[in-house]
């Protein structure tokens, strides 16, 4: 036998040694399946709808990483929810019919449509800073 025929009946014999072995522990030599299969997400049916409450006329809504902040059109009032469990940690006034709510990362911005301000809330505990720092109100 050359050696070229040796080396390929040697790695005949390496290969099928490997997935007999292969098949011995379980493993999967061939098959149908997609091989991409293990990056394909398998969702669980569960009810993923869920509702909290906050204040009336719910408008606005921004998400600071951890807290959605929610805007009470006629309450005059923000609503800082926790976002995993929806628990209320706070709810903190504001000018006239509050809307547009944004987060830059460190406060919690709120548009008053009625009285055409707005409202700078801290994040980490609601403090309106334009009222404390400029005496806005």
């Amino acid at each position: 036998m050359s050696k070229i025929q040796s080396f390929t009946v040697l790695s005949i014999l390496v290969i099928s040694f490997s997935v007999i072995s292969a098949m011995a522990q379980g493993g999967v030599t061939v098959s149908a399946k997609n091989p991409q299969q293990i990056a394909t997400l398998h969702w669980y049916s569960a009810n993923q709808t869920t509702s909290f409450a906050v204040g009336a006329d719910p408008f606005g809504a921004a998400f600071d990483g951890a807290n959605l902040w929610i805007s009470s059109l006629t309450g005059n009032t923000v609503t800082k929810l926790r976002a995993n469990d929806g628990a209320t940690l706070g709810t903190f006034g504001v000018g006239g019919s509050p809307s547009g709510v944004a987060f830059d990362g460190a406060n919690v911005w709120v548009v008053n449509e009625n009285d055409s301000t707005v409202s700078k809330l801290r994040a980490s505990d609601g403090v309106d800073m334009l009222c404390s720092v400029s005496g806005y109100t």
